[in-house]
């Protein structure tokens, strides 16, 4: 890691701290985080419980407390899923999306207190069934295609760290909207150039977090060959990536593009192998 970045990594884990620090004034009970996880697998017999022999598989969820609040995500490349939710009472359902399968069961769970973890195993039966058009809609629809958003494409590209920093910031719903956006992303080894404790810092101020997440996000959908033909891209934060070739590397900012052109349904991602610094 060179100096000046490891500068710019210092300076924001220690304003990372500041906000850290702050957030302790608010009382933990309202914060308390409990988690739902599980798996989802083929219910061979259609029965809504895992029997031996029945076996994980690729599955769409959907998590909601039947009011507001829901949402929907994919199982990552182990088939299982994990989120983290408030305390309170939560349905839990297995929906269609492409080349999955559905069914119909609801789940409802309690989630109680900091640190409990609540298993949810989903039911998906062996026959394909029309695809749903909305994760919005209570129940599970079964007519049109829900196609990957860029968060659902992060968790199947297996980017952990970057998908722990969407959900820490409350960014998962904005880059489920419309868009398009075009989404330079971190791997997981970009994001082990920081410390542990550098990291926690960063993951614990929504505030500087946003910030550093939403350079990252670029207005638009910029493909490869966009992107090597611009000189700079302005972002989401409101300051502008600068973009370079060097000895045949693309490069925004110091970061190194390693991947391209991931489609989603929303955008378009990009990997690169350092986190970004506004």
């Amino acid at each position: 890691m060179n100096l000046s970045f490891r500068k710019n990594v210092t300076r924001l884990a220690v304003i990372g701290l500041v906000g850290a620090s702050l957030a302790l004034t608010i009382p933990t009970h309202a914060q308390a985080p409990g988690k739902i996880y599980g798996v989802a697998f083929i219910d061979s017999n259609a029965n809504g419980r895992r029997d031996p022999g029945e076996p994980t598989t690729l599955g769409r969820f959907k998590v909601t407390n039947g009011g507001n609040y829901f949402r929907c995500g994919h199982t990552g490349p182990d088939n299982t899923y994990g989120l983290i939710v408030r305390p309170g009472t939560y349905f839990v359902m297995p929906i269609a999306g492409p080349g999955q399968y559905t069914s119909a069961p609801v789940i409802q769970v309690r989630v109680e207190q900091l640190g409990q973890a609540v298993e949810v195993n989903l039911p998906l039966v062996p026959q394909p069934l029309a695809l749903a058009e909305n994760c919005g809609e209570f129940l599970p629809k079964r007519t049109a295609r829900v196609p990957w958003g860029i968060p659902e494409t992060a968790v199947a590209g297996g980017l952990t760290t970057l998908v722990r920093a969407i959900e820490a910031a409350g960014l998962f719903e904005t880059l489920s909207q419309p868009g398009p956006f075009t989404v330079f992303a971190p791997t997981d080894l970009a994001f082990a150039q920081f410390t542990e404790d550098e990291l926690n810092a960063i993951l614990n101020d929504r505030t500087l977090l946003r910030s550093i997440l939403t350079y990252h996000v670029v207005p638009g959908r910029f493909t490869a060959s966009d992107v090597v033909n611009s000189s700079s891209l302005p972002t989401v934060n409101g300051k502008s990536l600068r973009v370079e070739v060097r000895d045949g590397d693309v490069f925004v900012d110091d970061a190194r593009v390693i991947a391209t052109d991931i489609n989603a349904a929303n955008g378009v991602v990009h990997l690169i192998d350092t986190v970004l610094t506004p």
